[in-house]
């Protein structure tokens, strides 16, 4: 039988699969040292940590995921006592995101077990590969931010 096409050579497919092990792994680690957090929060924490004041629409530009995905997200930040909503001072219709001072003391466990996370993954790969490995997806990224943007950027035919 003819292979339509070879998942395991598929950069999709090893991104993918290394996303979900790197999470995997970290979100074990996190429960390990008893801190419940998935990846995704994390992700959206560090995210709110350096760009503190997004709304919850920016927070879903800055992390590529659907609104309803991040208003969930929200919610469960706002529930453990990571995230707060407070009036914007510019705009006081507009309401933006702030991590505590939990959240931010949190971090800084979390980001020690991600960089053991990262240690781990690295092992073995000579520093010159991995700037390589690095420059190569920041490549990736811009073409498919590029792509992304154009097949949603609105019609201009009338």
């Amino acid at each position: 039988m003819t292979q339509l096409y070879d998942i395991e050579k598929s950069l999709g497919h090893l991104t993918g699969l290394a996303n979900r092990l790197f999470s995997n792994l970290l979100v074990s680690r996190f429960h390990h040292a008893g801190i419940r957090m998935t990846a995704e929060q994390w992700g959206a924490l560090l995210v709110l940590i350096n760009m503190e004041g997004l709304s919850q629409t920016e927070l879903a530009e800055a992390l590529y995921l659907e609104k309803s995905s991040v208003s969930r997200l929200v919610v469960g930040l706002e529930k453990r006592g990571w995230v707060q909503r407070t009036k914007d001072t510019d705009d006081g219709r507009k309401h933006v995101l702030i991590a505590t001072p939990d959240a931010k003391a949190l971090a800084a466990r979390c980001s020690e077990i991600a960089r053991s996370v990262l240690r781990d993954a690295e092992t073995e790969i000579a520093k010159d590969e991995l700037v390589n490995t690095k420059q190569l997806l920041v490549k990736i990224v811009t073409n498919l931010r590029s792509c992304n943007d154009k097949t949603s950027a609105p019609s201009t035919e009338t």
